[in-house]
């Protein structure tokens, strides 16, 4: 008896959580999860515990109430009966009493559930998880209203739900031009900010103009897509939460409250957590991305500020916005270890490489290399006018500056080996290396181009031309623009 009310307990202290708190999210249980991915191997489980399959079924879990104290987590029975899941029946009920319940369509197209007369009873005196965005405009018998506990069922014609929406096709726009597509860039994505839009464009690689608009509430700070692009975080301006949006079901899933105002974001080297810095306190938020939760606030010296995180993942490191201080933050060991390493002024990038943190200038026009054993300056390089970003390949560092150059600076000989001049006059702001090429994309926020450019023989092979100025760019690896919209899959 101790160990049923236990249980009673631990449920409702998950679902207080779940309704109350960014902190917590659904797991659900190891069994259930085994079971799935050995009935439909390629289904998503997202972090509110709705199931998901390639071909577009969905499945929402009712937690139980109660659960027997001699339940081992198998299927207990099915609506129809006998069926795997992989056959996709109405509902899987679990020994535990958790159930699954498939999403359906009622006679007016509307997402639902099964007849609840049908149901088991002990699945009627379940929960839906408190934290799940269940499927936009969906409609729930009002036989099974008491599942839903303080769960918000959001109107299909919300702003959660038309989060991701087709450029309209009344823009004023050119029809977007076809691309050869350069093998490296198939069936990816340019994701862009604009200056003058809240709006996140979607552009992919085999076209010249925007195929799909995200609207955010706010102008965004920083985008970055996560857990191999199925997610997209959003840092918003005056926004205290981050936006995750659901890229696979189009829509807006979760807002991750922080209470302080995110400024920028750095993912972990094995890509299932972020660092995110925090604009108004001496904070970095550590993000679990698969539950899509805070696991710890870091207090830090100073305010944080080109974070950055070194190849090894050993340590971030970061100016102070309001000294120009550079410091570093060890991760790795049982404490944070926050070290001041040197002054300076006007950083627009950093990049920690073993023990070496490498600074551009964007007002003294230099490389700066930063020894942070010894915290001092070994080295610096004088550069074209306005250095904007940089990344390393292989041993060499490819400078962007304003100026439209990019620089190449090899990391063992400490010069320049070569500059390549971009066909533009604008203004040059991002370059981003195409993960697993020898590829990167350059971006300017002043022309209505990109150029795609191979990194071993340091040659441009791309001039793209595109419908918007860029502002921030993203390489999204699973495009929007490939995903059959979940309304039209639901049977």
């Amino acid at each position: 008896m101790m160990r049923l009310t236990l249980n009673k307990f631990l449920i409702l202290l998950l679902i207080c959580f779940g309704a109350n708190s960014c902190a917590f999210a659904t797991k659900l249980p190891d069994s259930v999860v085994k079971y799935v991915n050995q009935q439909v191997p390629n289904a998503a489980i997202r972090f509110d515990g709705l199931i998901s399959f390639p071909d577009g079924t969905l499945y929402i879990p009712v937690l139980p109430s109660d659960v027997p104290k001699d339940a081992k987590g198998t299927v207990k029975s099915t609506i129809p009966a006998h069926k795997q899941l992989s056959q996709k029946p109405n509902l899987i009920l679990f020994d535990t009493n958790l159930a699954l319940l498939k999403v359906i369509k009622n006679d007016k197209g509307k997402p639902t559930v099964m007849n609840p007369d049908d149901m088991p009873f002990v699945v009627k005196t379940g929960v839906l998880p408190q934290d799940m965005l269940v499927p936009p405009g969906m409609i729930m018998p009002d036989d099974l209203k008491i599942i839903l506990g303080d769960l918000k069922i959001p109107l299909a014609s919300s702003a959660v739900n038309n989060f991701i929406n087709e450029k309209p096709k009344s823009a004023p726009v050119k029809a977007p031009a076809k691309l050869t597509v350069i093998p490296e860039l198939n069936n990816k994505s340019i994701l862009a900010t604009t200056l003058d839009s809240n709006l996140i464009n979607v552009i992919p690689t085999n076209t010249t103009g925007t195929k799909y608009t995200i609207n955010s509430d706010s102008f965004p700070k920083f985008i970055q897509p996560v857990m191999d692009g199925r997610y997209l975080l959003i840092g918003g301006c005056g926004r205290t939460y981050l936006d995750v949006a659901d890229l696979k079901l189009r829509v807006l899933a979760k807002k991750i409250e922080l209470a302080y105002h995110p400024s920028e974001i750095v993912l972990a080297l094995d890509k299932t957590k972020a660092y995110v810095a925090t604009f108004d306190e001496q904070l970095i938020f550590l993000i679990d991305l698969k539950s899509m939760t805070v696991l710890e606030k870091i207090k830090i010296k100073g305010y944080p500020k080109n974070l950055a995180l070194d190849e090894n993942g050993q340590y971030l490191t970061y100016m102070d916005k309001a000294t120009g201080d550079i410091y570093t933050l060890s991760i790795n060991g049982e404490k944070y270890d926050n070290k001041f390493i040197v002054k300076s002024e006007n950083v627009s990038k950093l990049l920690p490489i073993g023990n070496i943190i490498y600074a551009i200038s964007r007002t003294k026009n230099e490389l700066q290399v930063i020894d942070n054993k010894i915290q001092d300056y070994i080295y610096t390089q004088p550069l074209q006018l306005k250095p904007v970003d940089m990344f390393l390949y292989k041993e060499n560092i490819y400078v962007l500056t304003a100026d439209n150059r990019i620089q190449i600076f090899n990391i063992k000989n400490y010069d320049i080996t070569k500059t390549i001049k971009l066909p533009t006059n604008g203004f040059s702001n991002n370059i981003l290396q195409v993960q697993g090429s020898n590829l990167a994309v350059a971006t300017n926020a002043a022309d209505k181009k990109y150029f795609v450019v191979n990194l071993d023989t340091a040659e441009i092979v791309q001039t793209v031309p595109t419908d918007i100025l860029i502002n921030e760019a993203r390489i999204l690896s699973n495009p929007i623009a490939n995903e059959q919209h979940n309304k039209k899959n639901i049977k």
